[in-house]
């Protein structure tokens, strides 16, 4: 499946989704007169934003994507992973234009939450995005104490809040409802003409998979990202992993609890780690599943397309799509 030309899928979808941004960044604004304030509501609770913030600063782990969806430039950022200028990925990079934001903990991701408070509040934010990010009570308070704090909706876990929700929360935010809903709009229309192109995706069952250390797997839950997209182009989450998985964004199973995994088509997200696809094929048990005997095994091994399967935003959705849809039809065309 290595084989498979992107070029032109990568072209035409990094195409839609920044003129998906570019729509929306051209319409009329919403954001109110300087001065004024808005209430929004979110999982610590709520508090007042200014009516049009000028310095933002993001802290969630992919919050930059959604906000420079906007046509808004941060001015502090948090680093994932990825050796990127300004802790900005290639899809983002048009919207990103000629900025430069301060990166915080550039390198230094563990899993961990660990925000720079010091470095935060030098830029002196009038507004900061905590999203994509799990952020306790003490942190939301010193965060808080800095400028007005946003966090992820009551309604999902830490890192399950679907990237729609995120748009429209920062849409919300920023005083600007009608352009989330478009950009929304465009990326779910990109996404349901390529669901409608696919029929064969339709009600297989999917789980989407990580190397894990010594020997382990993570598997991810249907709240993450990478199986949300999964669902919306048409395939299942097996219940079974669904019940393991629980409130958590992954879990981690075993060698010896590999069938798990024995589903109709099975994505390895291994961009981030070379020899990874080596490392599992290599593994009799891996190898005496059925999918893996049939061919049914995606292994996503270029890291950007496995970066923006990962982040799962507006802006990267567009690209993940148009990289792995060749590669899931591929998959899914094969026999049970």
């Amino acid at each position: 499946m290595r084989t498979l030309n992107r070029r032109r899928f990568l072209t035409v979808s990094a195409g839609i989704g920044m003129a998906a941004v570019a729509a929306a960044c051209s319409s009329g604004t919403e954001a109110g007169a300087e001065g004024d304030t808005r209430t929004v509501t979110y999982k610590k609770g709520t508090t007042e934003v200014p009516g049009d913030p000028q310095r933002i600063v993001t802290v969630g782990y992919s919050d930059q994507d959604t906000l420079l969806a906007f046509g808004r430039t941060p001015v502090g950022v948090t680093d994932w992973y990825g050796d990127y200028p300004d802790a900005t990925w290639p899809w983002a990079q048009d919207a990103l234009g000629g900025a430069h934001p301060e990166v915080f903990n550039r390198g230094q991701f563990t899993g961990e939450a660990n925000f720079a408070y010091e470095e935060i509040a030098k830029l002196g934010p009038d507004l900061i995005l905590a999203l994509y990010i799990d952020v306790d009570d003490d942190a939301y308070q010193r965060l808080s104490a800095i400028a007005p704090t946003v966090t992820t909706s009551p309604d999902y876990p830490d890192f399950g809040m679907p990237w729609q929700d995120a748009v429209r929360m920062v849409g919300t935010t920023l005083g600007e409802d009608r352009k989330a809903d478009e950009l929304v709009a465009d990326v779910d229309d990109l996404v349901a003409q390529q669901r409608a192109a696919h029929p064969e995706f339709e009600g297989k069952t999917v789980a989407v998979a990580e190397l894990g250390d010594a020997g382990s797997f993570y598997v991810r839950s249907p709240n993450d990202p990478r199986s949300r997209l999964m669902t919306s182009l048409g395939f299942v989450v097996p219940e079974q992993i669904t019940q393991l998985a629980g409130d958590q964004d992954a879990f981690t199973i075993s060698k010896e609890q590999l069938n798990i995994l024995d589903v109709d088509v099975l994505v390895w997200n291994v961009g981030s780690s070379p020899g990874a696809e080596a490392q599992i094929t290599a593994d009799p048990v891996y190898q005496s599943l059925p999918v893996a005997k049939a061919g049914r095994a995606v292994f996503v091994d270029d890291p950007t397309v496995s970066g923006a399967l990962t982040w799962g935003t507006v802006l990267s959705l567009p690209y993940a799509v148009g990289a792995l849809v060749p590669k899931l039809a591929e998959a899914a065309a094969e026999p049970a």
